[in-house]
């Protein structure tokens, strides 16, 4: 499709869902049922606390996915648009407000949030009549910090959710009013595009499962029999481990983070389905797919190559903000088949004795050894050069030494790769839905070293 036939393409592609009859049934989280009704009866709350004089966006601070939806119609209404904040973060950064743009931050009213400007009580009033963005409106924007940095806001028109929309669905094999099981929340990117997005678009129902344990997300998966599960890596971890009988058969989709080869092999051991990965960020929406730990293969429609010199991959796609410019990634790729395979992000490639190498082969070494669960490298600077330091994280109730890690990575890599640090930790650091957090791994360093 061409780029102007792609912003053809509105929001009003949520209307088979939103004006639909108010008894329908869109959302089921934590076993509470919202139906089209009750959902904009909030909005209506939530829009007549949004301030007049609020400015173009609206953040939303709620780990509820009701408030969350109920929350984008009410920005809507009032011609705002809605920004989608992780309530986890416990203050202000930098970047959040724009203190020419007068933004209120609103959170349910059972909510204790003193980051919050309005605090909304939901009173079962009459429903909002719904109004969409059109084409090239903001649809939505997120706060994220991507894969590593200073957060920062990221915009989405609604031609570019659309798009995406219509080519990622028949991608998937998702047919007419999808039920969807979403493990992640709606205010991530992934939760909003295949948690909200998807079933909205298709008619179809979204059941969001916030609280519990992996047993529960089981008995939810058998329960409902969704087309689609969303979560991310550790969800699929901890649901192998409790797995006692197969699955129905769904596109049991990860993203956000990698998927440990291990992770998704014993997982389709046991479910008897493979995970389907996602590559993509928020700023680029999804690039690829692969279900195992072959070669990713691109979206229909999404162009890529590997840029000169220094391999990072440029992708191009109708669902981008600029479709006509190349976008410079953070990763770097190397051409395998149709698609390519993922070197390591560019900040992990590292040149130690004048040769250069990936991080990613110091983990992959690492994992090699039976004993260990996770490890993740980073590069810091070791007396003004630069070095690779590698964070191991045993098996329970397995003991394992760095002499041991060391041992295995430098059986299985030349010497100019063994890391020069090596830390056992009992885990690694995460930040929200699932990446690592490499500024607290660095912050485990020796203060002697340079950073």
């Amino acid at each position: 499709m061409s780029g102007a036939a792609s912003r053809r393409l509105d929001a009003g592609r949520l209307a088979s869902t939103f004006r639909a009859e108010p008894g329908r049934v869109f959302l089921v989280e934590n076993g509470e049922t919202w139906t089209v009704g009750r959902l904009l009866a909030y909005a209506r709350d939530i829009a007549g606390a949004i301030p007049d004089g609020a400015g173009t966006l609206v953040a939303v601070r709620s780990h509820t996915a009701a408030f969350v939806v109920a929350s984008l119609f009410a920005a809507w209404a009032k011609g705002r648009s809605p920004l989608l904040v992780d309530p986890e973060l416990t203050s202000e950064p930098s970047g959040l407000r724009n203190s020419g743009d007068r933004m209120p931050v609103i959170a349910p009213a059972n909510v204790d949030d003193v980051l919050s400007d309005v605090a909304v009580p939901e009173t079962g009033g009459a429903p909002i009549t719904p109004v969409f963005p059109g084409a090239d409106d903001l649809e939505v924007a997120f706060f994220t910090s991507g894969s590593t940095g200073e957060p920062r806001v990221v915009r989405k028109k609604a031609c570019q959710l659309a798009e995406q929309h219509r080519v990622e669905a028949a991608w998937l094999g998702l047919t007419e009013a999808p039920r969807v099981l979403c493990l992640v929340p709606p205010f991530h990117i992934l939760g909003y595009i295949y948690g909200f997005d998807m079933p909205a678009c298709g008619g179809g129902v979204t059941v969001f499962q916030r609280r519990g344990a992996p047993q529960l997300w089981v008995e939810q998966i058998l329960a409902q029999r969704p087309a689609l599960v969303v979560a991310v890596p550790s969800h699929y971890r901890l649901i192998a481990q409790v797995l006692a009988q197969r699955l129905p058969p769904a596109v049991y989709l990860s993203s956000g983070a990698p998927l440990d080869p291990a992770v998704g092999e014993e997982f389709e051991r046991r479910a008897g389905a493979p995970v389907l990965q996602v590559y993509g960020s928020t700023e680029t929406g999804g690039i690829a797919t692969r279900l195992d730990g072959g070669a990713w293969r691109p979206f229909p429609g999404l162009l890529w190559r590997s840029r000169e010199g220094d391999g990072r991959l440029l992708v191009k796609s109708p669902w981008q903000d600029r479709p006509e410019d190349w976008y410079v990634t953070d990763d770097v790729v190397a051409e395998e088949g149709a698609g390519f395979r993922l070197l390591g992000r560019a900040d992990s490639i590292v040149k130690v004795g004048g040769r250069r190498f990936s991080t990613g082969e110091v983990v992959q070494a690492a994992l090699a050894e039976p004993r260990v669960d996770h490890a993740h490298a980073i590069v810091y600077h070791r007396f003004g050069e630069p070095a690779v330091a590698l964070f191991v994280v045993p098996r329970e109730n397995v003991e394992i030494t760095s002499a041991d890690v060391r041992g295995c990575v430098a059986a299985r890599l030349a010497a100019f790769k063994v890391p020069r640090t090596i830390e056992i930790v009992a885990t690694l650091p995460r930040r929200g839905i699932g990446k690592v957090d490499e500024e607290a791994l660095r912050a485990l360093l020796s203060p002697s070293i340079d950073a």
